[in-house]
């Protein structure tokens, strides 16, 4: 199943990219994210539930940076639900566009998910999927805006 979006972000490329390898700030953002820790540079563990039709699946997962360059980051991520009731893989890439107002970032992911979770139409998973990733966009956004905000006001000198 292909999950696809976009979304701006008033962040030049350089900074965002920075981010997107803080494993604090996207356990922030990720829906249903329990846990998320790097394991080196390339890889990392999670642990992400995901509620849908009243069933919740807790995944732990692995991912894997495959490639990255100044604008792109190419991923892997491999994982099942505990008792293997359910299994993931996803082949991703992000892409960050440079815009007047920041950057423009796009995601495109090649999802399989088999067993118990597997079984729901496709239709049904792709919209769980692709409101996870509006979730995580405007999350990410917020976040991002909070830590602009903060670092705008830790540079400002304070008058007396």
């Amino acid at each position: 199943m292909l999950i696809e979006g976009q979304f701006p972000i008033a962040a030049a490329p350089q900074s965002l990219l920075v981010h997107l390898f803080d494993a604090g700030l996207m356990a922030s953002c990720l829906p249903g994210c329990e846990k998320l820790e790097a394991i080196d540079a390339d890889r990392y563990r999670a642990v992400v539930v995901i509620a849908m039709a009243g069933i919740k699946a807790r995944f732990d997962l692995q991912v894997q940076i495959t490639k990255r360059d100044e604008q792109n980051v190419w991923a892997v991520t491999r994982g099942d639900e505990g008792g293997h009731a359910s299994s993931l893989q996803a082949d991703s890439r992000v892409s960050l566009e440079p815009t007047p107002e920041g950057t423009l970032v796009r995601y495109r992911s090649e999802v399989s998910v088999t067993g118990r979770l597997g079984r729901f139409a496709l239709g049904m998973m792709k919209k769980k999927a692709q409101s996870m990733g509006d979730e995580f966009a405007a999350n990410l956004q917020r976040k991002l805006e909070q830590i602009g905000a903060a670092a705008s006001q830790a540079a400002t000198p304070v008058s007396h």
